[in-house]
């Protein structure tokens, strides 16, 4: 009977959890196959999950958007996609941490056409309808970024539940 119950819960948080969100980006990077060097594309996008899972630094993903553009050109294709990777949620446990994390190296992204986006949160966050708003926001037309980093944009913004990472 216990096993049962313990069964059904775990089932029931595993149902809330939203597993998975790392790889959403993870297709249209490797859709730049034509860009670079061969496998380059591919090698990148093989990339991505491991940037916006939990345990990541807030600011690899930034870092990889960069080398993104770096390694396969200034293409608009490649500049949305590297875009798309700045705006991703990245994964945070809510049962281990309280609040996400939001990168506070003002250096990031260091591709201009990658300033003055700010990521997705997590929808369980006190504060995502703001954040997650802004996100949207920030893909069609970025905000103005000059020399502040992602956080600092997202406070700006008003949003400002979040840890800040270097």
């Amino acid at each position: 009977m216990q096993s049962k119950t313990f069964i059904l819960v775990a089932l029931a948080t595993m149902g809330q959890a939203r597993f998975g969100q790392e790889g959403l980006v993870q297709a249209s990077i490797q859709a730049l196959s034509a860009f670079g060097a061969p496998g380059a594309a591919g090698t990148l996008a093989g990339q991505t999950p491991g940037v916006l899972l939990a345990g990541a630094s807030a600011c690899a993903k930034l870092s990889l958007a960069d080398d993104i553009v770096a390694q396969l050109g200034n293409d608009p294709q490649v500049l949305a996609a590297a875009a798309e990777l700045v705006a991703a949620e990245k994964n945070f446990n809510p049962s281990a941490q309280a609040i996400p994390t939001i990168c506070s190296d003002a250096s990031l992204p260091a591709t201009e056409e990658l300033r003055g986006i700010v990521p997705l949160v997590d929808p369980a966050v006190v504060g995502a309808d703001v954040q997650n708003a802004n996100s949207a926001q920030s893909l069609q037309a970025p905000f103005v970024a000059n020399g502040i980093s992602v956080a600092d944009l997202s406070a700006t913004q008003g949003f400002s539940n979040f840890t800040e990472q270097a």
